[in-house]
Parts: structure tokens; C-alpha cells; sequence
């Protein structure tokens, strides 16, 4: 989802004229690709059962988008 979600920010950027989502596409679609690449799907501690990719993924997007909504404050 991630991967999709920064493939739409490349449109975007050209048609709203806003470079910084052509840097916020790319961040999105590399952490998406990195987590698949390097980090396992799940993990468990202490009985609890943690999606390592969900985590992962959702926090890296959110500090991404929550810098690009700041960064694109007049």
C-alpha cells in the first residue's frame, strides 16, 4: 500500500507544482521497498505477536507525510 500511495504522489507533484512530493514519492516507495527487503514479516515477544511490516511502514510513512505537511506550509 505504501508503494502505492507514493507512486501517486509522482502525478502530484507535476500537476499541483509542488517539488517536495517528488522527494515524499520517492522516500515512500524506498521504505516501502527496504522493509520488504530487509525486515521479516512478523516477530514475537513475550507471546505477543508483532507485524514488523505494518509497524515499520506505518510510522516511517507517517514521520514522511507529517514533513512533507510541514514543509509545504506557506
Amino acid at each position: 500500500m505504501a508503494l502505492i500511495v507514493g507512486a501517486h504522489f509522482f502525478p502530484l507533484a507535476s500537476l499541483f507544482q509542488v517539488p517536495i512530493y517528488y522527494i515524499t514519492g520517492i522516500l515512500l516507495c524506498l521504505l516501502a521497498t527496504l522493509v520488504m527487503l530487509t525486515f521479516p514479516v512478523k516477530t514475537i515477544i513475550s507471546n505477543h505477536h508483532i507485524m514488523t511490516w505494518w509497524v515499520s511502514v506505518g510510522f516511517g510513512s507517517a514521520l514522511i507525510l507529517w514533513g512533507t505537511g510541514g514543509n509545504s506550509l506557506p
